[in-house]
């Protein structure tokens, strides 16, 4: 099973940064505001998921990419 690194998210940021034409640091607040909505989905079962994988805290973009990629399967 492929696992991201913190290192490879990072690439990934200027990867996608530099297909979409926009900088690294807009991927990341992109990323952010996609994380937040996650955090606060109105969906019981998508909270409880959130939860189980992040506790009460709003990871990085980097670490949930690290996260979610462990729990892929493929």
């Amino acid at each position: 099973m492929f696992k991201f690194s913190k290192r490879d998210s990072k690439k990934l940021f200027k990867e996608i940064a530099h297909l979409h034409g926009v900088s690294i640091s807009e991927v990341r607040k992109e990323m952010e505001l996609v994380i937040e909505s996650a955090r606060n989905s109105p969906d019981p079962q998508k909270q409880a998921e959130f939860q189980k994988l992040f506790g009460d805290r709003t990871p990085t973009p980097e670490e949930f990419i690290c996260v979610v990629s462990r729990k892929v399967k493929y």
